[in-house]
């Protein structure tokens, strides 16, 4: 009978699901599928949201979770078992993809230029047109601010979570946080009507 690890809350990492996760990763670092599979199981919905709120393209998001856990697999001998930071390790190889995906796409497309004012729908009820605006919003942003962003609106992920996740203090993680709203209201109320 295969083991078999639930965690107990999909954005809280306590000390007992580190543990737990970093039991799982040394036995996929000695070649054990069955515990990378559910390492697979516990963490691919979290980090698909992520590159889901991060690209706002589903088959690319798809793509590069794939292409996360593949490294993940490949180097799983070189995360260092006792740390109980796999959460972070794993989140830290899904966001090196989602710059080399970012670094591809702007050498093989050409860059739009985006004039929020022209771009503002007149009837923001319609779901499809506020998504849009906000991807626009959200394009403004530098990478980090994008990400805090993307992780505490779009995953509900906690202050402290986050700083957890990207390797920051909390409260640089707030200020990233502050920074960005404040750049996405200023977008926003430019582009209003």
């Amino acid at each position: 009978m295969q083991e078999s690890w639930p965690l107990s809350g999909v954005g809280s990492e306590s000390r007992n699901e580190a543990a737990i996760l970093d039991h799982l990763a040394s036995r996929a670092a000695e070649g054990d599928r069955n515990a990378f599979e559910q390492i697979f199981n516990l963490l691919a919905d979290e980090l698909y949201t992520y590159l889901r709120g991060q690209c706002q393209n589903e088959t690319v998001a798809e793509d590069l979770l794939a292409n996360t856990f593949l490294k993940a697999w490949r180097s799983a001998r070189r995360y260092r078992v006792g740390s109980h930071h796999f959460r972070r390790w794993i989140f830290a190889i899904a966001r090196n993809e989602l710059r080399d995906h970012w670094r591809a796409s702007q050498r093989t497309l050409p860059i739009i230029d985006l004039d929020l004012a022209e771009e503002v729908p007149e009837a923001r009820d319609d779901p499809a047109d506020v998504r849009r605006f906000v991807a626009q919003a959200l394009a403004t942003l530098t990478e980090e601010q994008r990400q805090v962003v993307v992780l505490r609106y779009f995953s509900e992920k906690s202050h402290e979570e986050i700083a957890a996740l990207m390797g920051k203090r909390e409260g640089a993680v707030r200020q990233l946080l502050l920074r960005a709203l404040r750049r996405m209201r200023k977008v926003m109320a430019d582009a209003a009507p």
